[in-house]
Parts: C-alpha cells; structure tokens; sequence
C-alpha cells in the first residue's frame, strides 16, 4: 500500500499556534512603526505652523493676536482666531478671501453650511487623532500657547508669566525676552468628542475652577483644582473643543501651560456655564494622542517632543515669554 505523506492534527495546531504566536509579536512593532510615522508627520505639520507665523512676523514686524474683535457690537468671545490670520501663510489665501471679517466668527457668512468657518484644513489635523466626530465641521488639534497663566484670557497687556500670544495685543520679537528658543508658540491639544453623553476628562471642558495662583502655580495647587473639577464634569460637560478653529477662544485655539502635558484631570474654566469651549480664564493643558507626550514648535520655528514626565516648572518656565528665568528644553 502507498503511504500519504502530510500533517497531523496537532502538527497542524502547533504551525497556527507558532504562526498566531509570530503575528502577536509582530502587531506591536507595525502599530508602533506606524505611529512613529503619524508622529513624525503630526511634528511637521506643527513645524510648517511655526514657520507661518514667523512669515506673518516676517511681513507685519509682530506676531498676531489670537483673537480679533472688529466690532465693539459683537460679544468680546465671537471674534476671529488667530488660525483664519495664518491662512495665507499655509496655501490658503483662497479661504482666507471667503471670510467676512465685518462679521462675528459665528455669524452665518462665516460659519454656515458650506461657509468658510467649516472648512477641514490637512494642516490642523494630527493624524494620530481621529477628525472631529461631526464631518460638518473641520476641527484642529493646534493651539498657541497663552503662557504659565490661569489668565491667558485676559483683555490686558503681557504679564511675566503671558505666552507667545496674546488675546487683544499684538506681540513683538523684542517682547519676547527669555528668547524666540526658549518660549512655547503653538502645541498639540485635543479636540472635542462631541458626545455630552459619555465624560472625557482629556477631551471635555468644564467650569468651577478654583485656583487662587494665577502665575506659576504649583503642582498641589493644580492638582487639588484637577480633582474638583473632576467632580464638576460629572454634571457639566462642554464637548465641542477645537470644532471651531476660527474662534479666538481656548479651547479653540489657545492652550496653557499652567498644568503639564496630558493632564490627568479634566480641562477647566472659571466661573458658570458657557457654550463654546471656553470663553474665560482656566487650565487648557497641551494633550495628544502620541505616547507620552505632545509636539510643540518654540517661537524660533524648532519643533520639541515635550515628555508628559517633564518638570512642571520647566513647562510652565518655557510658556512663559518673559519671566527672566529662561528654560532649557
């Protein structure tokens, strides 16, 4: 009789065990190799930000405000964001043609259906997130940096712990006196989820902070003000961050650096309810989705990847444009 050469049964479980086995070894470093490459990606795009501000400084001899209030009509928190003023620095002079800017950022020329306040712009989005959940709308993942101050929403001039930009005042190079290296201009944030149904402490804004340290508070101080507004968030949730990225407001398109890279508590404001995140003074921490921490760009256009483990004082040092206590990164 011929003998049938072949596998057994269990030789041909132990292949798909080896086989299964190879593969669960295997997905880790392709996720990984894949990240890197979003990241990789998500810092360039912060790098060709940076860039487009120092053209925008370039040509104007200042840097722009984050927000622009054109009417004294309008509510102070429905003027433009400083991201519609770098529009025609990044190849988007044609967008930038379509807003109306006699009217609010809100109005229905700018923010309709099909209006240019929608618009999905590839270069706010890191690729490591995914695009903000209502496709109506463009959403971003890049703020500035308002500096090492619960008050980057403040009406007034520079203080020593303000950021690279401020909300009414254009700023100058020769303002910028711990140095172009060594101060945050833009940071990765993360939008809203859009769903006020389930709590997000890394994606959604609430209110009540208490925080009596406006400069340079301390890491008890945050993370006593994180807890309770943990509690807060359970019954007050805004979700909508980063939807509108022509707004002047945090949220939008400023961060702080009072609290550290991907803070463990929920982003928080001041005082009672509001409607867009945030139109007032609070925590808006830089946040990700890369492992460990956020890409940031300093005022000189050098991009950084800042660890979530990085001193806090550090962090809040290098948000600060004028302290005179300039910080290494």
């Amino acid at each position: 009789m011929r003998r049938h050469s072949g596998f057994t049964l269990v030789e041909l479980l132990v292949v798909i065990a080896i086989i299964g086995v190879l593969i669960g070894l295997l997905l880790p470093a392709v996720q990984a190799a894949r990240e890197a490459a979003r990241r990789s990606s998500c810092t360039n795009k912060v790098k060709q930000l940076a860039l487009a501000f120092l053209n925008y400084e370039n040509s104007r001899k200042e840097f722009p405000k984050y927000q622009y209030n054109n009417d004294p009509s309008w509510n102070e928190w429905r003027g433009h964001g400083v991201w519609t003023q770098m529009l025609p620095f990044i190849e988007e002079q044609a967008l930038y043609d379509q807003f109306d800017f006699a009217q609010a950022f809100d109005a229905g020329r700018n923010y309709g259906s099909g209006q240019p306040g929608r618009a999905r712009i590839d270069g706010f989005q890191c690729p490591s997130d995914s695009p903000f959940p209502d496709s109506n709308w463009g959403g971003t993942n890049y703020a500035v940096s308002g500096g090492a101050t619960k008050n980057l929403y403040s009406k007034l001039a520079a203080t020593t712990a303000s950021g690279a930009l401020l909300r009414w005042f254009p700023t100058t190079v020769a303002e910028l006196t711990d140095g172009l290296s060594k101060t945050v201009l833009i940071a990765e944030f993360l939008h809203g989820d859009n769903n006020g149904g389930a709590l997000n402490l890394e994606r959604d804004f609430t209110n009540g902070l208490s925080l009596a340290t406006a400069n340079f508070p301390t890491a008890a101080e945050i993370e006593t003000a994180g807890q309770a507004c943990d509690g807060t968030a359970a019954g007050y949730q805004v979700v909508n961050a980063g939807k509108h990225w022509n707004a002047g407001l945090p949220g939008q398109c400023v961060i702080n650096t009072v609290a550290p890279p991907n803070w463990a508590h929920v982003n928080c404001a001041e005082s009672t309810g509001f409607g867009y995140a945030a139109d007032r003074q609070g925590i808006f921490p830089a946040r990700s989705m890369h492992p460990g921490g956020v890409s940031t760009a300093a005022c000189d256009g050098s991009t950084h990847f800042v660890n979530d483990n990085i001193e806090l004082v550090t962090w809040q040092r290098l948000g600060a444009r004028g302290d005179g206590q300039a910080a290494n990164w």
